[in-house]
This record gives C-alpha cells, structure tokens and sequence, in this order.
C-alpha cells in the first residue's frame, strides 16, 4: 500500500525527495499541475484534500493532502481507487454515517457536473467517522476546475468542519440539547432566533414568517438585538400593544423572566393587512445549567391553536386589557358595566378627561405624556375597590363604574381622594405642570330602566360642565 503523499498548493514537486515507488506519481502530478488552472482560491485555503477528477475518463488525481485533519485512510483510498465511481462509492459507504441514501445519489458524477459546470461551487455537509471511531462534521466541495467551456476536470475537495459548526457551543450535550429545542421549537414556530443574553447578538436559525427588515434568512450572519426587537414591534405589532411588547421583549425583562424559570412565554397581537391576529413568543434558555447561556427566541400564530384554557384565558386578558395602561379597555370596560347594569347592581359611572393634554404631548413630547396617561391608571387603581370597573375609553379619557355607590355625598368624597392623589403625581418630565382632570357622574339605582348609552351620554354631559372650571372639577348629572 502507498504511503499519503504531502503536496503544498501550486508547487511542483522535486522527484528526487520522494521514494523510488513515488517518483513516476510525482511525475505524473507534475505534468498535471502545470496544466491545470482555475483552481478555486477559497478552497486551496480552506480544504486539506483537493483531488481533481476528469468527467469524461473518472479518473481521479491527488492535487493536496496538507495531513491536517486528514483522515489518513480516506486518502489512501484515494490512491488505491482512482477512479472516481468506485472511490466515492467506497468513501460513502465506510466513512459517512447520516443521510446516507441522499449524500450517494448528490455525489453522482453526472450530478455533481451538472451543478459545477457553470462556475458554482457546490458543498454537502456530513457527520464523518474518523480513524479514532469518533464523529465529526465534514463537508465535500465540488468546484470546476477551470474556466466554464474549457475544461472537463472539476475539484473534489475535503474539509472538517466541526469547530465552525460548534463555535456557539461548549460540548457535545449542550450541542444535543441545542439540537433538540430547535427541533421541538421547529414543530411550531415560523421564526426562530438564537440570542446571546449579553450582548444581544442574534444569529437566525429559521425564518420562514415575518421577516423583519434589516435581515435576510437563516445563517451565520450575527445582527444585533434592536433589528428584531424594536424593528419587529414597530412593524409588524399591534399599535395598542407596541408599548407593552416594548417592555415585554426587552433584554433585561428577558434576563429578568429567565432568572425565574427557564421558559417565559406570553403573547400578543399581530396588525397583518389589516386585520388582528393572535401571536405567541417563547423565550427558552439551551441550558439553564451553564450561566449566561444562549437563548431561543420563537414566535408563531395562536389564532387556530390556542387549546388549554389557561391559553384561552390569558389570551382574552390581553385582548381586555389596554396595553398602554394596563387597565381593562374601552370594549371589556363597558361589556362589564353592562352586564353589572343588567344584574341591577347599581353604582355610579363616572368619565373623566385629562385638562389641557394636547399641550402635553405638543410642548413636552409623547413620550411625557404616555407617561401621565400611565400614571393617572395607576391612581385610579389604588383608588378605588378592586370590584369597581376601572377602564380607558382612549386617548386622555377614562371611566370608573363605582359599585354600590348612590349618592352625591360619598360621590364626592371619593372623587376627591382622586382628585387629591392625581395632584400629587410626581413626573419630573413635567417640569413643574400640574394635571387636572374634568369629571361628570351619574348614578345608577339598579331598578331603572335606562341603558348604559344614556347614563354615558349624561356623565360626558359633565365632563363637559367640569371644564368650564380650573383645576380637577367634579359635576353630577
């Protein structure tokens, strides 16, 4: 048996410096290099065997084995079988061990001509068994081996590429384990990222949904945490919920909610040619074991899967709740005062309008005045009862169903707990701004006939009243 033949790139070689049993090979590598040209730059750098093989006669002539990463026996197979069908055949058959029937019938002659001949360049991956008995991932290239219409010979080329492959990764576990999520991820969700907790980097494992601007499909390619977080949210969420997905995708309420469990799953609404759609995000630590470990990102469509009531019941929240605030929104608000008006359960339904907003939000940004939006929410909340109807009618205007509440006297006791509480809001963005809100009320006494349009319109009716006054301002209708 012929011992491997070490050959530098482009370098003839000097017979004599070879065994007398080499020296016709040498001879004949010789006469071969020099004709042969084109030979592809990337993969005289990146491959440690290169054989050039002809279409026509199939025979195969060694053109580099650098002996790094070599496998030893493959290239003596080589040697011992130059003629392509039965080298790769063999090659196959001993050395492969995944996908087996699909890499014999890629590795054709004719097939591989076919996809080279024109200039391009064409890769297979496999896991390959090595001299030791241990896996790796490898890959063949199959390049032309010149000019397109000049030559009849194209390059086989032989690499490993098991670091490349495992760069994210600290061992073979974590590599399965990896594996696993995605594959169980893969069932479900159209987009999958994998992100890095710190930095932020996001490498695109499957985009087969929504892509986001700013990316391109799954790869290597890193792009930082903003492209898929704010680009996403302001694209393709909800306007109702943006600010909310703001918060809830963010890196640190991410590391916050990971920190607690190793899966954090919520969902949210999608604006797709103009209708709303029901979507989910999971966020799933590789290894919750390793600190700071990668994280995969998915997201999927909910509409036709939500099964379990606890999906049920968590997607109907967030369908009730107003996301910029977090009380209940202008649909469920008045649902639930109607339903309390057809128990007869009476109460008093008070509006309210924030003074002067539009000169907030105009000398001062939105951003401030979200920011007062929220916080008024957040007084109505420790103000009244948790059985009272709390929930914003929409841009600066919310409403309170204050149940059991049928008289003027306790009316104004209560509202002027409110009154008090909104003006002692501290939001240094204001710079010194006091807000008032204008208020009208109207009762209900349970056994009257009147419909929840009614008592509204009488409650605008003092809005309407209030805002003749300065400072927050009550009237009874």
């Amino acid at each position: 048996m012929q011992s491997e033949l070490v050959i530098k790139e482009n370098e003839l070689l000097d017979p004599s410096n070879y065994p007398e049993e080499q020296r016709s090979l040498v001879e004949d590598f010789n006469a071969r290099i020099s004709r042969l040209t084109g030979i592809i730059t990337g993969i005289g750098k990146e491959y440690h065997t290169i054989w050039v093989v002809n279409s026509n006669t199939k025979k195969m002539y060694l053109y580099r084995s650098t002996g790094e990463n070599t496998n030893r026996y493959a290239v003596e197979l080589g040697l011992r079988f130059d003629n392509y069908d039965r080298f790769i055949e063999e090659y196959v058959d001993r050395y492969v061990v995944n996908s087996i029937e699909s890499i014999q019938r890629d590795v054709k002659m004719d097939v591989v001509f076919s996809r080279v001949k024109d200039g391009d360049v064409f890769t297979l991956d496999y896991m390959r068994l090595s001299d030791d008995g241990n896996m790796s991932y490898h890959q063949m290239a199959f390049a032309l081996a010149g000019q397109p219409g000049e030559t009849d010979d194209f390059i086989l080329a032989f690499r490993d590429i098991d670091k490349s492959i495992r760069k994210h990764i600290d061992d073979k576990r974590y590599l399965r384990e990896q594996l696993d999520i995605v594959e169980t991820l893969s069932r479900d969700y159209y987009n999958i990222f994998k992100i890095n907790p710190k930095t932020g980097d996001v490498v695109i494992l499957k985009l087969d949904g929504y892509v986001t601007k700013g990316m391109e499909g799954a790869g290597d390619k890193v792009y930082p945490y903003d492209v898929l977080y704010k680009q996403y949210v302001k694209d393709r969420v909800y306007s109702e919920d943006q600010e909310w997905m703001y918060d809830a995708i963010s890196l640190a309420t991410i590391n916050s909610k990971l920190a607690e469990n190793s899966e954090y799953v919520s969902s949210y609404r999608v604006m797709d040619k103009g209708e709303v759609h029901y979507y989910q995000f999971t966020y799933i630590l590789i290894n919750a074991n390793i600190p700071n470990s990668d994280m995969l990102a998915g997201f999927k469509n909910v509409d036709d899967i939500v099964a379990s009531a606890k999906e049920r019941q968590n997607l109907e929240i967030l369908a009730s709740t107003d996301m910029m605030t977090g009380i209940l929104n202008r649909g469920s608000g008045e649902r639930k005062v109607i339903d309390a008006m057809a128990n007869n359960k009476a109460g008093m339904l008070c509006l309210l309008d924030v003074d002067k907003f539009k000169e907030i939000n105009d000398e001062l940004g939105h951003s401030v005045g979200d920011k007062v939006l929220r916080k008024i929410a957040d007084v109505l909340k420790i103000t009244f009862r948790d059985e009272d109807i709390i929930f914003r009618l929409g841009g600066d205007e919310y409403a309170v169903y204050v149940m059991n509440l049928n008289d003027e006297e306790s009316g104004r006791v209560v509202m002027d707990r409110l009154f008090k509480e909104i003006a002692k809001m501290d939001i240094p963005e204001l710079e010194g701004k006091k807000i008032c809100v204008s208020a009208g009320a109207v009762f209900f006494i349970g056994s009257e006939k009147r419909s929840f349009e009614e008592l509204y319109k009488l409650a605008d009716s003092g809005v309407y009243e209030s805002k003749k006054i300065d400072g927050s301002a009550l009237n009874f209708r």
